[in-house]
């Protein structure tokens, strides 16, 4: 299956979550700041050819019914914290793999990874 980065990007915004830990909501802020429209419009929509694509298994993309059918279910806000900053994180890893660092979207895609590298030692921190 294969998936823009203007999709996987979108899935990532629709889906962020509010954090519930003062660490963790400031770097939710923080991602939710570079995860705006108009950032991901210019860095991953403009800056690359139409019809770019990556390849991506199915189990890799989470959709907003998934997310609603777990909600309904059994699965905590914590657990959806953390699967949403896991599969978001994994997205942005994978664009990055594929760009050049000469590429106009290498400096937000670094920065997004970087916050999502602070987000997860704070999960870390919980976890313990």
């Amino acid at each position: 299956m294969q998936q823009g980065y203007a999709a996987v990007l979108c899935v990532l915004a629709v889906l962020g979550l509010e954090a519930a830990a003062p660490g963790e909501c400031e770097l939710t802020r923080l991602l939710q700041d570079k995860l705006q429209y108009e950032m991901r419009l210019q860095y991953m929509k403009h800056y690359f050819p139409i019809d770019y694509t990556v390849w991506v298994q199915y189990e890799e993309v989470l959709r907003p019914s998934n997310i609603t059918r777990l909600r309904n279910g059994t699965v905590s806000e914590g657990a959806l914290r953390y699967l949403w900053f896991h599969v978001s994180s994994q997205a942005v890893l994978r664009i990055r793999e594929v760009l050049p660092e000469k590429h106009p979207s290498w400096k937000y895609t670094q920065e997004l990874c970087q916050l999502f590298d602070a987000l997860g030692e704070e999960y870390d921190k919980y976890r313990q």
